[in-house]
C-alpha cells in the first residue's frame, strides 16, 4: 500500500477557539491531514500562504462583522489553492458569493467534524464536496439570489432603515432624483420576480435583501 503524504490545510476564521478545534483535525484524521497554518486575518493568510504550500483552505465566510470570506477564496483560487467555505451562516448571499469566487465545497459549523475531514479529502482529490443535507439545501437556495446593483442595494438599505421613498434620493452622494430611485426599486422587484420570489412593496423587498445577507457584505 502506497503511503500518501498528508493533505496540507490552512484555516481562516475570526474565532481563536474554532481555529484551535481545527488544529485537532490531523489527530482525528489519523495523520491524513496536516494543519500547516491558522489565521484570523485574511491579509496575513495571503501574505504567508505561498510558503505554506497548502492543498486546501478552510475559509470562514463571515469575518469581523462582515461577509468577506469570498474575497479570500477568490485570491486563493487565483493561486491554484482550493477552498472550502466553512460557515455558521444560513443566509443565501454569503454562500452564493463563495461559490462565485470558486469555493469547492460547503461545510456548516454545525456539521460533524468527520464531515469536514471528508470534505477536505474530496476537495484535495480535485472534487467537490457538500457536507450535509443542510449544506445542499443552502446551495440550492443560494441559486435564487438576484444580482442586485450597488444603487439598488443602497435604495433598499435606506428603505429598510425607514427612510421614505421620497427622501431616499437625497441620501445619495451626489443626490439622485425620485424617478431614479423608483427605477432602481422597480429593477430590484423585477430581479426578485425573475428568480421566483415576488416582492409586494419596498419594505418587503428590503426585508428579503436583509434576510439574504446583502447588507453585511
Amino acid at each position: 500500500m502506497t503511503h500518501h503524504p498528508p493533505i496540507r490545510v490552512v484555516a481562516l476564521d475570526d474565532h481563536d477557539f474554532i481555529l484551535r478545534s481545527l488544529g485537532e483535525l490531523s489527530q482525528l484524521a489519523h495523520g491524513e491531514l496536516e494543519m500547516v497554518g491558522s489565521f484570523t486575518d485574511p491579509d496575513r493568510l495571503l501574505a504567508e500562504v505561498d510558503g505554506l504550500r497548502p492543498s486546501v483552505a478552510v475559509v470562514d465566510l463571515f469575518l469581523n462583522g462582515r461577509i468577506c470570506g469570498h474575497e479570500t477564496i477568490e485570491a486563493l483560487a487565483a493561486k491554484g489553492i482550493w477552498s472550502i467555505a466553512f460557515t455558521a451562516e444560513h443566509r443565501r448571499v454569503p454562500v452564493m458569493l463563495a461559490m462565485q469566487a470558486g469555493a469547492r465545497g460547503l461545510v456548516l459549523k454545525s456539521d460533524p467534524v468527520a464531515a469536514l475531514v471528508q470534505a477536505i479529502r474530496d476537495v484535495a482529490d480535485g472534487g467537490w464536496s457538500q457536507s450535509s443535507v443542510m449544506a445542499a439545501t443552502l446551495l440550492q437556495e443560494a441559486e435564487s439570489v438576484p444580482s442586485l446593483s450597488p444603487q439598488e442595494l443602497h435604495c433598499l438599505r435606506l428603505a429598510g432603515e425607514g427612510v421614505p421613498v421620497k427622501a431616499i434620493g437625497r441620501q445619495f452622494d451626489p443626490p439622485i432624483s425620485l424617478s431614479s430611485v423608483k427605477t432602481y426599486l422597480a429593477r430590484a422587484y423585477e430581479k426578485y420576480a425573475a428568480v421566483g420570489r415576488e416582492v409586494v412593496n419596498t419594505t418587503h423587498a428590503a426585508l428579503e435583501t436583509a434576510g439574504d445577507g446583502w447588507f453585511d457584505v
